[in-house]
């Protein structure tokens, strides 16, 4: 399978249950060796927000062998501001917003 694919399928099963109502959305880097991820919270993110966050990178990094780069940071991106991707980025996840 190819590696986006991969990628693509173990991001959407390592959001299963830890998907919050703070979270606007999800965006991805994937590049072979690399798959950088960046979450959305409309709010701070609360310590658990952070352990949410942890938790879907280790689900991520059990799908793949050593001598990846595979990187979960969580954003705080308010109400005010538009969601928006980075260079590279693609969306995972997006909740429904006005």
């Amino acid at each position: 399978m190819d590696f986006r694919v991969s990628a693509l399928l173990s991001l959407q099963r390592s959001l299963w249950d830890l998907v919050t109502p703070n979270l606007r959305g999800v965006a991805a880097t994937i590049e072979h060796p690399k798959i950088l991820v960046r979450f959305l919270f409309e709010n701070r993110p609360t310590v658990e927000d952070r352990e949410n966050v942890s938790e879907a990178e280790t689900y991520t990094i059990a799908d793949f062998t050593e001598g990846m780069d595979i990187v979960f940071t969580p954003d705080w991106v308010s109400m005010s501001q538009p969601r928006e991707l980075a260079e590279g980025e693609q969306w995972i996840y997006l909740r429904k917003e006005e």
